[in-house]
């Protein structure tokens, strides 16, 4: 069953749902604001406290309102929560943050987070199954 998530302030909606019985997808529609997105990491962060560890976000039809910055702020937070096992998979297109991605995904690795970003859903999907 798919939990559905409105931000009040905006056009912005995220469905998380599991796929398959072991990857959260949490596809993002519309103006995602950084308040929608921490709210938003709450709920995954609960999944994760509930034994999920694959989680692939799909950003592809979203406008987010916020700095890449703060993007690798929320991929730490929720890979603190998911620790050593959990791996995060970003879904975007190519020129959503795509100078930033590497660096996001560098910083995260020297935490012990495994997070990586796509452009194509199947393939971030067989990553996040790869192990």
């Amino acid at each position: 069953m798919a939990e559905i998530a409105r931000d009040p302030q905006s056009d912005g909606c995220v469905v998380l749902e599991l796929q398959a019985g072991d990857v959260l997808l949490a596809r993002f529609t519309g103006s995602v604001s950084l308040a929608f997105a921490e709210q938003t990491s709450n709920r995954i962060i609960g999944h994760i406290e509930a034994g999920c560890r694959r989680i692939l976000y799909d950003v592809g039809d979203s406008v987010p309102t916020f700095s890449p910055v703060d993007v690798l702020d929320e991929v730490r937070r929720l890979g603190r929560a998911g620790g050593k096992t959990a791996r995060f998979a970003y879904c975007a297109p190519e020129n959503m943050f795509t100078k930033h991605f590497m660096l996001i995904e560098a910083a995260a690795f020297n935490e012990g987070i495994d997070v990586k970003f796509f452009s194509d859903i199947d393939a971030a999907m067989r990553w996040l199954r790869e192990r």
